[in-house]
């Protein structure tokens, strides 16, 4: 399932885009593996940056639901938590990209 995952996660473009869908460390280190044996090293970075991206993400997601959830309820507080995981992935795969 891993390696499935890895796989679709190749199949987007830009490549740092394709790293948010690849954020979990197994995901990422299959993802990454593949990467580097069929493309290279410079592709691998590109998708180490978009899962970097998604590890920022995530974390404004987990700390917006622990509030949103508690205040909302299960489903509207998980939507309402989206919306900071949208913000800090697209602020932090700006910013990545325009580090490059």
């Amino acid at each position: 399932m891993v390696v499935l995952f890895a796989l679709v996660s190749e199949s987007f473009e830009p490549k740092r885009f394709a790293g948010l869908f690849s954020a979990a460390p197994s995901v990422l280190l299959a993802s990454l593996i593949v990467t580097v044996a069929l493309e290279g090293t410079a592709p691998a970075s590109e998708n180490a940056s978009g899962a970097v991206a998604g590890a920022v993400g995530l974390v404004a997601f987990a700390v917006a639901s622990a509030w949103a959830v508690y205040r909302f309820k299960g489903l509207v507080g998980s939507l309402v938590s989206l919306v900071p995981w949208a913000v800090a992935s697209l602020v932090a795969y700006l910013f990545l990209m325009g580090a490059r």
